[in-house]
């Protein structure tokens, strides 16, 4: 299974998050990724979690403000 990073993530365009996000679920790597990038998210390097902020952001997820 291909990781992909969270620049890579914000590469797709709005039209097609929809589409990503269901190959996704049926490829069984949905779980991964948000779980990558919740990792990210709360981890020590905060240019990380910006940007894995953004990326989840892009997904449709919402962080705490």
């Amino acid at each position: 299974m291909e990781r992909l990073e969270p620049e890579e993530i914000l590469a797709i365009s709005s039209d097609k998050i929809g589409s990503f996000i269901r190959a996704q679920a049926s490829a069984r790597s949905l779980s991964p990724l948000v779980r990558k990038l919740n990792d990210d998210l709360m981890g020590a390097d905060p240019s990380a979690s910006e940007i894995a902020a953004r990326a989840l952001r892009h997904l449709g997820f919402i962080d705490r403000a």
